[in-house]
Formats: C-alpha cells, sequence, structure tokens
C-alpha cells in the first residue's frame, strides 16, 4: 500500500539539498536534547541533584514529542515542509535560551519547547524525502536522513563534557544554540521551492487522532508503531545513562565516558546507513529490523555484567555493536512508515507512528529511573531492557510473518 502522491514527476528539487537541510535540522534539534544527559554527572554537582534525575527531564521532552505529534502534520500541510522545520528550529532556539538561565520553571519549559521542536522534524522531513526520493532508494535516504539523531548525540558526547569542563556547562548550551538558530536562517533559501505544495487556502480541520487512527488501521503500520516503541524506549534509556554509568560504575572520567558514548553514535550513523542500504537491496526491511532487534536484545542482557573490572577493549566492542545496531533502525522504521502509508497521508502516518515512537522515549528513561533506585545498579537496570527489545523484535517479527503470507497467498 504504497503511495507517490507527493512526488511530481519530472521535478528535479535536488536529492542531495534536500537530504543535507533536513538531515542537519535533525541535528541541531537532537543535540539540543542530548547534551544534558551526557553532562548529567557535572550537572547534578553543581545543582547538588541525583544524576539519574535526567531521565525524567529526557522524558518530558519526549512526553511533550509525543503530545504535540499529531498536531505537527497539519503544521507541514498548511504552512509546508521546509517553515515547518523552521517553526522547530525557533522553539529549539528558545528553549536554549530560557536553560541557560539556570532556573528550574525555565529549563522545564525549555523541555516542553525542546519536545516541540523534536515532533515538527519527523513529518516535515519525511514529506520532503518522500516527496523527491526515488523509490528504489528510499530505505537509504530515509536511513541517511535519520543518521541525524546518533550524529547530534555524538557530537554532544564528544565535545559538550570537554567544554564543560573547560569553560562551564553554559558554554556547552551555546553550542548548541549557535547551530539551531543558524540552520534555521540557512533553509530559508529552499523554502519557496519546497513549499510550493503547501495548502494555502483554508481546509478542513484534521482530528488530531487522525494519525493515530490511520496506524492502529493498518496491521502493517500499527506492528511497525508498536516495535519502534520498544526500540525507542531501550536506545534513548542507553543513551541517556550510558554516561553516568560508566563515571560512577566503571570509574570512567566525564570526558571519556562521553568518548565512549560518541563512539557508540558514531557507530549508529555508519549502522544507519549501512543498513538501509541492506534493506533496498535486500527489499526485505522487515527481515533487517527482526536481526536489530535480536543484536540489541543480545547486547541489552551483556549490559548487565558491565563492570570496573572488564577490559577497556570489551566495553568498547560492546557499545559499538549496540550503536551499530540498537542506534541503527529507525530509518528503516520511518521509510517503511512511508512505505505503507496510504496515498497522500504520509505526513499524517508518520506523525502517528511517532506518537509510539516518542511514547518509547517517553516511558523508557523515566522508567529506567525509577527501576534503577529499586535495583541500584545502573548495569542491572540496563540487563532488564532485553525484555523491551524482545518485545519489538516479536512486533516486527509478526508483521514480516504477515506480510511474507500475504505474498504467498498472491503468488497462488
Amino acid at each position: 500500500m504504497s503511495a507517490d502522491a507527493n512526488r511530481r514527476p519530472g521535478r528535479s528539487p535536488g536529492i542531495v539539498a534536500v537530504v543535507a537541510a533536513t538531515t542537519t535540522a535533525q541535528v541541531v534539534v537532537v543535540m539540543g536534547s542530548s547534551v544534558f544527559p551526557v553532562i548529567a554527572p557535572e550537572l547534578a554537582t553543581r545543582f547538588g541533584v541525583e544524576a539519574s534525575l535526567v531521565g525524567y527531564q529526557v522524558s518530558l521532552i519526549y512526553g511533550m514529542a509525543m503530545a504535540t505529534s499529531p498536531l505537527t502534520s497539519s503544521v507541514v500541510l498548511r504552512w509546508g515542509a521546509c517553515r515547518a522545520m523552521q517553526i522547530g528550529l525557533m522553539a529549539g532556539t528558545l528553549a536554549i535560551v530560557l536553560a541557560m538561565t539556570a532556573n528550574l520553571p525555565a529549563l522545564i519549559a525549555a523541555s516542553v519547547l525542546l519536545g516541540f521542536a523534536m515532533s515538527v522534524m519527523q513529518p516535515a522531513s519525511a514529506h520532503l524525502l518522500f516527496r523527491f526520493s526515488p523509490p528504489e532508494n528510499r530505505n537509504l535516504i530515509f536511513s541517511l536522513k535519520q543518521t541525524g539523531v546518533p550524529i547530534g548525540w555524538a557530537l554532544m558526547a564528544a565535545v559538550a563534557p570537554a567544554v564543560t569542563i573547560a569553560f562551564g556547562w553554559k558554554w556547552a548550551l551555546a553550542v548548541v544554540l549557535l547551530s539551531v538558530a543558524a540552520t534555521a536562517l540557512v533553509i530559508q533559501r529552499w523554502r519557496e521551492a519546497w513549499d510550493d505544495d503547501r495548502r494555502t487556502a483554508p481546509t478542513e480541520r484534521q482530528s488530531l487522532l487522525a494519525g493515530l487512527r490511520l496506524v492502529w488501521h493498518y496491521p502493517a503500520l500499527r506492528r511497525l508503531s508498536l516495535m519502534s516503541h520498544c526500540y525507542a524506549f531501550v536506545q534513548l534509556s542507553v543513551a541517556t545513562f550510558a554516561v553516568t554509568m560508566l563515571v560512577q560504575e566503571t570509574g570512567y572520567s566525564l570526558i571519556a565516558a562521553g568518548f565512549l558514548v560518541s563512539l557508540m553514535y558514531t557507530m549508529g550513523v555508519l549502522g544507519r546507513i549501512v543498513w538501509g542500504w541492506v534493506a533496498d537491496v535486500t527489499g526485505n526491511s522487515r527481515f533487517v529490523l527482526v536481526a536489530l532487534g535480536l543484536i540489541m536484545t543480545a547486547c541489552s542482557i551483556l549490559l548487565a555484567f558491565v563492570s570496573a573490572a572488564w577490559p577497556g577493549w570489551a566495553v568498547i566492542l560492546l557499545f559499538v555493536i549496540f550503536g551499530a545496531t540498537g542506534v541503527a533502525w529507525n530509518g528503516i522504521f520511518v521509510a517503511e512508515t512511508a512505505r505503507f502509508a496510504p496515498r497522500g497521508q504520509v505526513s499524517t502516518a508518520i506523525g502517528g507512528a511517532m506518537v509510539w515512537n516518542f511514547g518509547g522515549v517517553l516511558a523508557g528513561p523515566a522508567l529506567f529511573a525509577t527501576v534503577y533506585k529499586l535495583v541500584g545498579s545502573y548495569a542491572a537496570t540496563f540487563g532488564l531492557l532485553a525484555v523491551v527489545s524482545a518485545c519489538g523484535l516479536a512486533f516486527v517479527a509478526r508483521a514480516a510473518a504477515t506480510e511474507r503470507a500475504a505474498e504467498r497467498r498472491r503468488e497462488i
């Protein structure tokens, strides 16, 4: 049930420019949400709070992203995908300004704005990519854009701890502020060309639940969304608490732990590209998602045993493998959601699916922080994530089996 209605035959807007702009916008917005977890131990010391509380702040960001996702498809249709990205980027700019005031209510408001900024990026970029990308390379192109998430995390994990130690945490936020504001200005050059399909005339208001209803109505979209909920739960839980675990339980310095998480997300960048290419070449995206889920589950189990006694190479290898798999599924998920969306409803389907995706991130860090207080060990709590990733694996495996059965019936 694919749709190419958003694609205009004969148009050549420059897919390289589309991928570059959407990826950069994704990078800088993710930098805004990831800067806090990677400097959490330092922030906790300065503010006199427990470092695990960062889990609730990350959940607040993604909770807002989940709540506003149903709204974003109408923003894209009414104002255009490029303008929608600019609106998200300006919300991110204001969020960082508020966070720099070091005021708790302002930090809460900043988290809310960052959540909105993240929610608008997916349907806006998916609208542009699906409209202008060739179908035979769609998994790879969507995966290239989705590298923006691990790139943003990798940059912050590599840069923010060092900047914080050398100059203070506000300077780490300043790096994000400049990046987000500059991106909003730069993409203005493409606004007219990319937003020429926007609906300038008033249209019938779409139900806020339209995306959720659409996703739940189609079994393929429903199972993909549930899979993404579980996979996102695991991915963001590891990302949020990896630095704190490495510092407090294995004796790593803040900079060394940040580097390791940066390496994990660098492998996530490479993994998204490679697995997107594999999905296109094999034509079997579901099998790729099943394989990634299996490896993610195994890595979660191994994380439960990480300790100061582990040799450095073993810790590095584990985080590299997790990065190349547990951080690498998103592009294929978005491409598959777009592929199964009804004709002309790509942004609506993406908005509905992302509610489940962001819901996984909302639940993940907050529940992880709560379970940690009961277990008393970050490593052991990581091990429990294997149950969640196994559930995601079951959803996508069921979807793959259903699709194979449908193909056999068509052959008969």
